[in-house]
């Protein structure tokens, strides 16, 4: 695993475009990934799984996310990883334009976190949901 790219405590505005633009290039043109000045932005994820089709946002509507709101991007052998403050998760694969978004917020609900989340907290919450999906299949 290489190093986590995080928010320098000296830099309260996030990371910077080139920070950004280095840290996601081998995922940029695999995902239609704009790198804009204080945002990036790329084709919508559609969520599949325990959302009512009456509550999925629109297909076609792209996903912007400030540079501000970037806890750590994370880049690995196959794919790259890019933490939300908020708690979501983005996954970028660099081999194809597999990408998903886990949403990490606590408890059951999806509201999202006024505060900084965990990395512990990220497991437990992804951990419960699996395993909340898993338990409901099963009956």
């Amino acid at each position: 695993m290489e190093e986590t790219e995080r928010l320098s405590e000296n830099n309260p505005v996030g990371l910077t475009r080139s920070e950004v633009a280095e840290k996601l290039a081998p995922a940029i043109s695999l995902h239609g990934i704009e790198v804009q000045d204080d945002y990036l932005t790329f084709p919508g994820i559609s969520p599949t799984v325990g959302i009512p089709e009456s509550q999925m946002p629109e297909v076609d509507a792209p996903v912007i996310i400030p540079f501000k709101d970037i806890a750590s991007i994370t880049p690995f052998n196959a794919h790259i990883e890019v933490l939300l403050y908020s708690g979501e998760l983005y996954t970028f694969s660099v081999t194809d334009t597999v990408r998903t978004h886990i949403n990490t917020y606590t408890e059951s609900e999806n509201i999202k976190s006024d505060k900084p989340i965990t990395p512990q907290e990220i497991a437990g919450n992804i951990w419960d949901s699996l395993d909340e999906t898993l338990s409901s299949k099963e009956k």
